[in-house]
C-alpha cells in the first residue's frame, strides 16, 4: 500500500508536497516529491519489499524518466531475470526499477507482462503513462485542468490542488441511487474526476489523451462441452491454481500475514491454504457486535481447528458513529443501499483498525463472490433481483438516459432467468467489484497504513475462474460456489470443517446486524421528515440514511453550501 500523485505540465514543489501529504497515511514509512522537467511527482511509501531507504519515486533524471507504483508486482523476480537475460542491469532491488526497464524494453505493452495489484505512473519526458491492474484492485484517479493532468491514488490528492473546484457528478448520483455504487467504471461522485479503468493504459501528452486496454474480462458463458474442461478436471485445476497462486502471494515480502476470518467458505479456505504454505500460526481477525453472532462463533470454531492466533473485536453503536466521518473521508463516495449497503464497508473499516495494530499485510476474500457466484439471492433469484433494481430506478425522478440504459442492458425484456444470471456475472465483476468492494478494501487499508491483498483476484485464479461455465459455479437447484466448495471439501472434511461448505453466507453487514436497528433510530432522530421531503437533492435520496450520508459527504468535502441545507448537516 502506497500513495502516488502528480501534476503533468506543472512544476510546483509547494503544491505537489501538499498533494503528497494529503494521502501520506497510505505510506507512513516515507514521503517524497520531486520536480522533473515541467512536471511534479509525489509518493508516500509503505515498505513491504525492496530497500527500506529508497524513495517511492524511482528516477533517471538524465533520461527524463520516473516511475511510481501503488501495489505489488507478484511476478517481479522472473521479470527481473528475463530482463537480465536481455542485457539489462539493475542498481536496486526495487519493483519500480524493474517496471521502468520493462517499459524501456516493451514500451506501453509492458503492462501485459505484469501479475499483481497495481496502479503505476511513468513519466517519460513530456509523456505521462498511467496503468491500472486488470480488475481494479488498486485505484488511480485523474482530472484535466486546462493542459495540466492531476492524478493520484485517491481523489483527495486531486482536491488538494488549489485551483481544482470539486462539484458533484449528478449522473453518478443516479447510479448510486439505483445500484448503490457508481456503476460507470471510470466515473466518480465528483464531476471532472475520473478513474483509469481496470486493465487500461492511458497516455497523456500536452494535447493528446490515448486509451488502450491491455486486458479485458472474459464474458460469462454457459457450458459448451466441446470447449470447457470436464467438471472433475476443472475442480482439480482450480484447487491446484489456488494453492500455487497463494504460494506466490504469500512469499512476496517477508512480513507476517493476517487474515480477515468470517467463518465462511472464502476466508476458511484462505486460512487453511496459508497455514499449509507458511507453517506457522497465522493471525486471524473477526468483528461482531455481540457475543453470539453466527459468524463470530463460526470464525472462532475455524480458528480453533486451524490453530490460528485469533482476535475478536467487539463493536458498539458508539464505535460505528465515532468512525463514520473517518470512513466517509477515506471512502470518498456515498452509500445508498442498492446491491450493497454501508454496513458491510463500515464493518470492514472498523475491523481494519484492529488488523493494522497487529500486522502490516493481510489477506481478504474479496472477489470470490464475483468469480464463483457467491451472492446467494442475486445469483439464484436473478428475476427477483431485477425487480429490486427496476423498483429503485422507477423511484428515481427524471432518471437520465445512461442509468436507464444500464438497467435495460442488465435486465432486458422479456425476462429470462438464465440470461439475467449471466448478465449479473458480467456486471458485478466490473464496477460492483472495483467501485464498491475493492474501493472499500483499499481505502480502509490505506486509512490505517497497511496492505490488504485480495488473494482470489491473483491473475491465475481470476483468469481460470472467469473462463469456467456458470453451471460450475451456480446451479439451477440453487447451489452457489459449487466448484470452490468441491475443490476443498475433501480437505475440510478431514479437519471437521465440511460444515463451512454448507453455511449460509452472511457477509460483513452481519457483523453489525444487532446494532443496525439502533443505527437506524439514531438516523431517524437526526434527519426530520421535512429534511427528507425538501432536500435540494431529494430526487437522489429516498431514505433518511441517504440524506444523512449525503450531507455528511458534502460537509466533509466542502460541498454543503451548494448541495445541502444547513439545518440537516450532521453535527
Amino acid at each position: 500500500m502506497c500513495g502516488i500523485t502528480g501534476i503533468f505540465n506543472q512544476a510546483d514543489s509547494s503544491i505537489i508536497s501538499t498533494m503528497a501529504r494529503t494521502i501520506a497515511y497510505r505510506g507512513p514509512d516515507r514521503r517524497d516529491w520531486l520536480i522533473l522537467g515541467n512536471h511534479s511527482l509525489g509518493a508516500s511509501r509503505l515498505i513491504i519489499t525492496g530497500d527500506p531507504r529508497a524513495s517511492g519515486i524511482f528516477c533517471d533524471k538524465d533520461a527524463g524518466l520516473a516511475c511510481m507504483i501503488n501495489g505489488e508486482i507478484y511476478n517481479v523476480k522472473p521479470l527481473r531475470e528475463e530482463l537480465k537475460h536481455a542485457g539489462y542491469t539493475f542498481q536496486t532491488d526495487l519493483e519500480t526499477e524493474v517496471l521502468l526497464m520493462l517499459y524501456r524494453h516493451w514500451g506501453i505493452d509492458f503492462a501485459t507482462k505484469l501479475k499483481g495489484m497495481f496502479a503505476i505512473a511513468i513519466l517519460d519526458g513530456d509523456r505521462l503513462i498511467l496503468v491500472r491492474d486488470k480488475l481494479g484492485i488498486k485505484p488511480l484517479y485523474y482530472a484535466e485542468l486546462g493542459r495540466r493532468i492531476l492524478f493520484g491514488s485517491e481523489i483527495k490528492a486531486i482536491l488538494a490542488h488549489p485551483e481544482f473546484r470539486p462539484k458533484i457528478n449528478e449522473p453518478a448520483l443516479e447510479e448510486i441511487a439505483v445500484f448503490g455504487y457508481v456503476h460507470t467504471l471510470d466515473a466518480t461522485p465528483f464531476e471532472a474526476i475520473q478513474q483509469v479503468p481496470p486493465g487500461t493504459i492511458m497516455e497523456f501528452t500536452s494535447d493528446v489523451k490515448a486509451v488502450k486496454s491491455f486486458w479485458e474480462v472474459p464474458g460469462a458463458t454457459y457450458n459448451n462441452s466441446e470447449k470447457q474442461p470436464q467438471y472433475p478436471d476443472a475442480v482439480q485445476d482450480l484447487k491446484d491454481t489456488i494453492i500455487s497462486s497463494m504460494d506466490t502471494v504469500l512469499r512476496h515480502g517477508d512480513h507476517p500475514f493476517g487474515i480477515y476470518l468470517s467463518g465462511g467458505l472464502d476466508s476458511t479456505i484462505l486460512t487453511f491454504v496459508a497455514k499449509n504454505i507458511l507453517g506457522y500460526p497465522i493471525q486471524t481477525f473477526t468483528l461482531a457486535d455481540e457475543q453470539e453472532t453466527d459468524d463470530l462463533l463460526a470464525a472462532r470454531r475455524v480458528a480453533s481447528i486451524l490453530g490460528t492466533r485469533h482476535l475478536e473485536r467487539r463493536v458498539s453503536i458508539e464505535d460505528y458513529f465515532g468512525a463514520l466521518d473517518h470512513f466517509i473521508w477515506h471512502y470518498e463516495s456515498i452509500m445508498a443501499g442498492g446491491v450493497f449497503d454501508i454496513h458491510g464497508a463500515m464493518a470492514f473499516h472498523l475491523l481494519s483498525k484492529t488488523v493494522s495494530d497487529h500486522v502490516k499485510v493481510a489477506l481478504s476474500g474479496e472477489g470470490a463472490d464475483e468469480l464463483f457466484g457467491g451472492y446467494y439471492w442475486v445469483y439464484t433469484h436473478p428475476l427477483g433481483f431485477s425487480d429490486r433494481i427496476r423498483d429503485r430506478l422507477s423511484k428515481l425522478e427524471r432518471a437520465g438516459t445512461s442509468v436507464i440504459a444500464a438497467v435495460e442492458k442488465l435486465f432486458p425484456l422479456p425476462e429470462d432467468e438464465h440470461r439475467y444470471r449471466r448478465n449479473l456475472f458480467d456486471d458485478l465483476i466490473h464496477a460492483g467489484l472495483s467501485n464498491y468492494h475493492l474501493q472499500s478494501v483499499d481505502r480502509s487499508a490505506g486509512a490505517y497504513g497497511f496492505e490488504v491483498r485480495p488473494a482470489y483476484l491473483y491473475d491465475d485464479i481470476a483468469e481460470l475462474a472467469l473462463n469456467l461455465p456458470i453451471e460450475y459455479k451456480v446451479t439451477d437447484d440453487q447451489i452457489t460456489k459449487r466448484i470452490l466448495k468441491d475443490a476443498f471439501r475433501p480437505d475440510l472434511e478431514k479437519l471437521g470443517l465440511d460444515w463451512v461448505c454448507d453455511r449460509q453466507k452472511y457477509g460483513m453487514p452481519a457483523a453489525v446486524a444487532s446494532i443496525a436497528p439502533y443505527i437506524k433510530e439514531r438516523i431517524e432522530a437526526a434527519v426530520s421528515d421535512e429534511d427528507l421531503k425538501h432536500h435540494p437533492m431529494r430526487r437522489f435520496l429516498r431514505t433518511k440514511m441517504d440524506v444523512y450520508l449525503f450531507n455528511l459527504f458534502t460537509k466533509i468535502f466542502s460541498l454543503e453550501n451548494e448541495y445541502a441545507t444547513q439545518d440537516c448537516i450532521p453535527q
